[in-house]
């Protein structure tokens, strides 16, 4: 049966010719010019012999030598390496039993046949030892420059990373500026300051008043996401009640919970109010609110419960809607990470993909945390209903207010 060498050689009419020479020579040749590929070529098919040039286009051939005697299965099989005369030293420290110069067609021949009878070329002690510090010194630099590599990497996903949040930054100001008028000219006109107006008009501005709010929460999510992303969101800190805040929530999302036929409650703590940022916990806690309501099913109901320890304060929402999957339950918090994919639910809007994000930030620049649990493995303190969706966390440490006269914040 005719001996195997596997020849790995990236140069077409080098590796061409090698093949055609060992075929002439009663040899069977798999060939190819890819190191890596080579290695997994030696796994599958245990040739009797590796021919493999030093420097290949992929892997150096020194690490190709080092990797193939990691494998057991490969401990015996001999390797020839082809390249320069200068670098057999380093070739043999490596682990290669044998060397050829690349254009010595005619050594090459016996030098196989001297490695197939177990006859492996030997450098003296203190020329190993001296190969093995070069061969050292070599891997260092290739890390070294890969390390280089690696920070190059980094520094360009930084600032690209810094340059999408101040698009989005700039963005979000840009769409903010036309839209703040236009909210205060509907709030004059339902005021009806500017002359009586009849049923349909009135609906007409409610219902341009709820599309210019849902705008409004998406610019903020959007500006609230860049800003916490680069981290210049700096908390501006009030005496705030956590009741008030989720009372005003609720009344918020009063359009949006009629429209789902909804029952939304708020279950109040009665703790005492906490120093927090009144305006940033109340976009967290909308959203989360707002991600309940939008996948609760028609006619369910959603369940805010507010509670206070001496070192917490948490608000805890229920839904009996789909739930989330395990496997979905951390990635529900990245960016842009569509909420119709992540419940099944093709027919529903998808969303910008930042509520829940922007939600978990602003509970981790107060130094708290968001999560989920699905479905809820503690049931509401006084349950009216059975919530087996979902139950999304809100938590903040407990700091009293620096003057116990201040009115809390609502919102």
């Amino acid at each position: 049966m005719a001996r195997r060498v596997l020849v790995i050689e990236d140069d077409d009419l080098l590796r061409k010719r090698l093949q055609e020479l060992l075929e002439a020579n009663g040899f069977s040749v798999e060939a190819t010019a890819s190191g890596l590929d080579g290695i997994g070529r030696a796994t599958r098919v245990r040739p009797d012999c590796i021919l493999s040039d030093l420097h290949l286009s992929d892997i150096e051939g020194h690490e190709l030598a080092a990797r193939l005697r990691q494998d057991p299965a490969l401990a015996a099989v001999p390797i020839v390496a082809m390249g320069p005369v200068e670098e057999r030293p380093l070739a043999l420290a490596a682990g290669a039993d044998g060397f050829v110069a690349r254009s010595a067609d005619d050594g090459l021949l016996l030098r196989i046949e001297e490695c197939l009878r177990g006859e492996r070329e030997r450098l003296a002690p203190d020329r190993e030892l001296e190969a093995l510090h070069a061969l050292v010194g070599r891997l260092a630099l290739r890390l070294e420059g890969a390390l280089a590599g690696r920070r190059r990497a980094v520094d360009k996903l930084v600032e690209t990373d810094r340059l999408k949040s101040a698009f989005i930054h700039n963005l979000s100001h840009e769409l903010s500026t036309p839209l703040t008028p236009l909210a205060g000219y509907l709030r004059i006109l339902q005021s009806e300051k500017t002359g009586p107006l009849n049923p349909q008009q009135k609906h007409i501005l409610d219902s341009m008043a709820v599309a210019v709010a849902r705008l409004a929460r998406i610019l903020d999510n959007l500006a609230d996401f860049a800003s916490l992303q680069a981290g210049h969101a700096p908390l501006v800190e009030a005496t705030v009640s956590a009741d008030q805040l989720a009372e005003g929530v609720a009344r918020e999302l009063t359009g949006a919970v009629r429209e789902a036929r909804l029952h939304l409650v708020v279950q109040r703590g009665g703790g005492a109010p906490v120093r927090a940022d009144a305006r940033k916990l109340h976009q967290a806690l909308f959203n989360l609110v707002a991600n309940a309501v939008k996948f609760s099913p028609h006619g369910g109901e959603v369940l805010v419960e507010v509670a206070q320890d001496a070192a917490h304060l948490r608000f805890a929402i229920y839904d009996q809607g789909p739930g989330v999957p395990a496997e979905e339950q951390e990635r529900i918090f990245e960016p842009l990470h569509h909420a119709a994919s992540r419940y099944g639910q093709e027919a529903r809007p998808p969303g910008t993909g930042l509520g829940l994000p922007v939600a978990r930030r602003i509970a981790e620049a107060h130094g708290g945390r968001v999560w989920v649990e699905s479905p809820p493995r503690t049931p509401p303190n006084s349950p009216r209903h059975q919530f087996t969706g979902a139950k999304f966390v809100l938590e903040v440490p407990v700091r009293p207010p620096e003057h116990s006269g201040s009115t809390p914040v609502a919102s």
